[in-house]
């Protein structure tokens, strides 16, 4: 194993006390100890890009990050180690059974899929994988192992997994009801993709959506989202013809000179109402090339679909995009949201945005709405639009008519 990183932090082990730790729980439980590898890609992008400052903060955090999910989900007493470059390790607090650990191993994927703080371009690639560290073997050594293959390149391993997901029809879309704050009336839905793996069920598309980052397929992923949208959209029942349904694209699709036209053509091929969509992306996902972003994104408005600012008030130049972007939404992100109730610096950022709103011509959508107060706030903070599991979670399409007509 090459040399450790120095820990970022006093709550970032060495790697000398993740094998201390491996060991203690080989001695103490007499049994096999499952850990968890991550791994960063990209970072040579860019410290080149940003510079070594951006690429330490964004290291930073993914270190935080761990730590928060190894706390929740492993307890006290679970490590986080900086391996290194851009490598960490988590080890629980006690031994894990096989489908623990890998049902740990995706719900990490979620953890980490939002956008990171020091990748302002939104495509940061994030390799996982779980390994299991037995007695009979030197644990550093069986680290190095694991270590050096996770570094090997992935691409051609991601792009079979994406590749095969994808021919199987197991990637499918969930939609999220949005609702009007003032009528309770189902006004959208935002489309979600899932994946419904063959043994496992349904997961998030967390470890998806990683997996075509790292091979390059993201924009393959987001294609046939929303061919699937848009045909059950062209099937829907007449009594859900008029629901808006949002699209998310990301940094990939805008980097790519086709991708408004070949979302033309595709609307236009399922006979969906341009006026029905509204294409979400973050903020991140446009500071790679405003100028660029802002030409395809026009395009498509031209269409005459509505475009949305994901998570706003979360990344680094929300005033001047929104002086140069053509926007129509306002997404106010939950971390906002879910301590309105609670927190007077949280509550003033969300009626700034609304008042903002306003006076740009702009709506508003609320995200995370989970109990009536927090909804009570909104109205009284001039919010129009929700979604959240105060009503419901992202559902099948199949069963969006009977939450129309609670």
């Amino acid at each position: 194993m090459p040399a450790m990183a120095p820990p970022m932090n006093r709550t970032i082990d060495t790697f000398a006390a993740a094998v201390a730790h491996l060991e203690d729980l080989h001695f103490r439980h007499e049994s096999d100890v499952g850990v968890i590898l991550v791994q960063v890609d990209q970072l040579a992008r860019i410290n080149n890009s940003a510079g070594p400052a951006a690429g330490d903060a964004l290291l930073d955090e993914v270190a935080r990050r761990l730590e928060t999910f190894a706390g929740d989900e492993f307890g006290h007493g679970s490590h986080v180690a900086r391996l290194d470059g851009p490598r960490f390790l988590i080890v629980p607090a006690a031994p894990l059974s096989p489908g623990v650990l890998a049902a740990q191993e995706r719900a990490l994927h979620l953890a980490l899929a939002e956008p990171m703080v020091g990748d302002p371009s939104g495509r940061l690639a994030i390799r996982i994988a779980a390994a299991r560290i037995t007695r009979d073997e030197s644990v550093a050594e069986q680290l190095r192992v694991a270590s050096d293959q996770l570094a090997r390149p992935a691409s051609a391993h991601d792009g079979a997994m994406v590749k095969a997901a994808l021919s199987a029809g197991e990637v499918v879309i969930h939609y999220q009801p949005q609702y009007d704050v003032a009528t309770g009336a189902m006004t959208g839905v935002e489309a979600l993709l899932r994946w419904q793996h063959p043994e496992l069920g349904l997961l998030g598309a967390g470890a998806l959506v990683t997996a075509a980052r790292a091979a390059r397929m993201e924009c393959e992923l987001t294609e046939h989202a929303h061919r699937v949208a848009l045909a059950e959209m062209a099937a829907w029942p007449k009594a859900l013809a008029k629901l808006r349904v949002s699209l998310n694209i990301t940094a990939a699709d805008l980097g790519d000179p086709d991708f408004a036209d070949r979302f033309a053509a595709m609307v236009k091929a399922a006979k969906v109402d341009p006026d029905r969509l509204t294409l979400e992306l973050t903020e991140q996902a446009m500071l790679g090339d405003p100028a660029s972003a802002a030409a395809q994104l026009a395009q498509i408005r031209a269409l005459g679909c509505a475009i949305a600012i994901d998570d706003f008030g979360t990344g680094y130049s929300s005033l001047s995009l929104l002086a140069r972007l053509p926007i129509d939404y306002l997404k106010i992100d939950s971390g906002f949201t879910r301590t309105i109730d609670d927190s007077d610096r949280d509550r003033i950022v969300v009626r700034a945005i609304a008042d903002l709103a306003r006076a740009l011509g702009l709506l508003v959508v609320a995200e995370g709405i989970e109990n009536e107060s927090q909804l009570a706030r909104l109205r009284e903070l001039g919010v129009a639009t929700w979604q959240g599991f105060l009503k419901s979670g992202p559902v099948p399409g199949g069963e969006l008519l009977a939450l129309f007509n609670a």
